[in-house]
């Protein structure tokens, strides 16, 4: 007797390409499951609802076809092991047999009427349902990149933000009696696109601006490369806001940290590259002149190109000396309830917070804190026991990005001393004495892109005023 061959690899991958198809049934009914049960326990309905029930039984089955498709989608596809790979499945299996075990158990506690277990039951639920969404997200993690939905959600906050801050700017325009300049629509209906010219010739991204990134930084920046969280191959991630800084801002050259750091002196720490020839002055003419005109993107994106959802500025190495002489005022500022941490594990920046210091800080601790001026980032001075006239104290603060001013003296003194510091992106005047004329001095800081002024002594007009004139800052004063 012949016994006909049987391809069995070949039917198994056909079964692992079919994952895709399986991927989606148990997470929808699992989801759908644990939110009626969320919902009948929120109404302290103690028997469970028959769709669940029914949910999960279908959930288990197709988690089942999912578990199976996925591991031979693994084992035939040749997809390569990782971290999330490992998570994906065992997270994926486990799902599988806890969603079998909730639908056996269910129909239990509904025949001998178990009311007592029906609590557990919801809440096993509700977590397999968490696992289940996770187990999802991991797969898309291997399809779609690490940061697929994270960049959508940022990219759906900066949208949100700019919006907002659009709609701050025409409010206060309209306070003022100022009329807008008129929208010039296109005949599709679209508005059309507002170019400022800078120079002679609008500047192409594709032919002058990519190939100076290439040469010069891609190296460390590119090409599956993002030294200091800085990805300069992938547009929107390069022009787009991370935690108050801009790698580029479009149309704001100084707020534009590559500009800052390729115009460096070369004996400088942070300059950019840091090794190699520096960049040329017609070449940083060039990016100033395209940033000007509001970076405009090109046809083409880099191929490869990873998206971030965040950056950090350059790190560098602390000297042995440098380390000795924060720990050194980290333990005298320790003794006065001010702590001094690094903002990530080992950087070389760092966040001072003396809101909790007791008795508050003075005048006097201002200075021993401002000795660390040029590792100091962040600095919360809150509830403060200081007034207007200690401005001089952060004219020294060049690194600084957040402040936080709230509940003290500080005023329009202040607010003219931080107007002239390069970095400063976040400042917080909740609670204090800083009138309009502290305002118009914030004017001046191109850097700043989040101001607070919550009980402030400005006025309406005031910020009125400054919206206008800085519609680029995000302004939260309570009166909208």
């Amino acid at each position: 007797m012949v016994v006909a061959a049987f391809p069995l690899d070949a039917w198994l991958t056909v079964l692992g390409r079919l994952h895709p198809v399986f991927v989606h049934f148990p997470i929808a009914l699992a989801v759908a499951a644990a939110l009626v049960e969320c919902w009948r326990a929120i109404r302290r309905d103690q028997a469970l609802s028959a769709f669940a029930l029914v949910a999960i039984w279908f959930a288990a089955i197709a988690s089942l076809a999912t578990a199976a498709s996925g591991w031979c989608s693994a084992e035939y596809e040749s997809h390569p092991s990782s971290g999330t790979l490992f998570l994906h499945r065992w997270l994926g299996v486990g799902s599988a047999v806890v969603l079998l075990a909730l639908a056996v158990g269910g129909g239990v506690i509904q025949q001998r009427r178990l009311g007592g277990r029906v609590g557990l039951w919801r809440m096993t639920l509700i977590a397999a349902a968490g696992a289940v969404s996770l187990t999802g997200h991991f797969g898309g993690s291997m399809v779609y990149g690490d940061s697929y939905l994270a960049d959508a959600v940022w990219a759906a906050l900066d949208q949100t933000e700019r919006a907002q801050r659009d709609d701050a700017v025409r409010a206060a325009k309209e306070r003022l009696g100022i009329a807008s300049a008129p929208e010039v629509v296109l005949a599709s209906g679209e508005s059309a696109p507002v170019v400022v010219a800078h120079g002679d010739a609008v500047i192409d991204f594709d032919s002058q601006i990519v190939p100076i990134l290439k040469s010069r930084c891609y190296e460390c920046h590119g090409n599956g490369k993002k030294k200091g969280g800085v990805r300069l191959d992938d547009y929107d991630r390069m022009t787009a806001e991370r935690a108050g800084e801009w790698v580029v801002k479009p149309g704001d050259v100084l707020a534009s940290l590559m500009v800052n750091y390729i115009e460096l002196p070369a004996d400088d720490e942070g300059a950019m590259p840091p090794e190699g020839d520096r960049v040329p002055q017609g070449e940083i003419a060039l990016i100033r002149q395209w940033i000007s005109q509001g970076a405009p993107r090109g046809a083409t994106t880099s191929p490869g190109a990873l998206s971030d959802s965040g950056w950090s500025i350059p790190e560098r190495s602390l000297t042995q000396d440098e380390l000795a002489r924060i720990q050194a005022e980290t333990r005298v500022l320790a003794k006065r309830g001010i702590s001094v941490a690094p903002v990530a594990a080992g950087s070389s920046s760092f966040e001072v917070d003396a809101s909790r210091a007791t008795p508050p800080v003075t005048a006097n601790d201002l200075e021993r804190i401002t000795s660390l001026a040029e590792f100091l980032v962040i600095l919360n001075l809150a509830h403060g026991e200081f007034g207007d006239l200690v401005g001089g104290s952060f004219l020294q603060l060049n690194h600084l990005r957040a402040l936080r001013l709230d509940h003290t003296e500080a005023g329009d003194n202040v607010a003219a001393a931080v107007a002239t510091l390069p970095n400063l992106r976040s400042i917080n005047f909740v609670a204090t004495p800083l009138t309009d004329r502290g305002l118009d001095s914030l004017r001046n800081l191109k850097s700043l892109q989040k101001l607070y002024l919550w009980s402030s002594a400005t006025t309406s007009a005031g910020v009125d005023r400054f919206r206008v004139s800085r519609p680029d800052v995000q302004v939260i004063d309570g009166r909208e």
